[in-house]
């Protein structure tokens, strides 16, 4: 398991129900965040955090159950680390500030491949349209 991976599962595993019931009205901050920045350097983050926005409001308005709870966590723990001000890198840094926010993403993509294609297939947003490598 590498750095990120075990950011990613200890942090979403620190998530608690009162964290996710607030952090579900920001849903909609992250992908604004996003249209405001949208960094240069990062080009696929826009497109990650698009997947795992509709992915977690599925799930959290029970419109699709996954298989894989752990995705779920990680999902919300990724993109509440975007959204959040406080990072590894902080995000005004001009070319690299989104670039840890943009390795979590990646890293809960990567960790969860099988669960994010079947929700792709499940709802027609095709997963394997997304670049996840580094």
């Amino acid at each position: 398991m590498n750095d990120f991976q075990e950011f990613v599962t200890s942090g979403s595993q620190k998530i608690t129900p009162g964290q996710i019931a607030r952090f579900e009205n920001e849903l909609p901050l992250v992908l604004a965040k996003l249209n405001e920045v949208d960094p240069p350097a990062q080009p696929h983050i826009r497109s990650h955090a698009q997947f795992l926005v509709q992915f977690v409001e599925d799930c959290l308005d029970a419109k699709y159950q996954p298989d894989d709870v752990g995705a779920l966590a990680e999902a919300i723990f990724g993109l509440m680390y975007l959204h959040k001000g406080v990072d590894i890198i902080p995000d005004i840094i001009p070319d690299i500030g989104y670039s840890d926010d943009s390795a979590v993403l990646r890293t809960v993509l990567a960790g969860h491949v099988e669960e994010f294609t079947r929700f792709g297939e499940t709802t027609g947003i095709p997963f394997s349209s997304l670049s996840i490598k580094a």
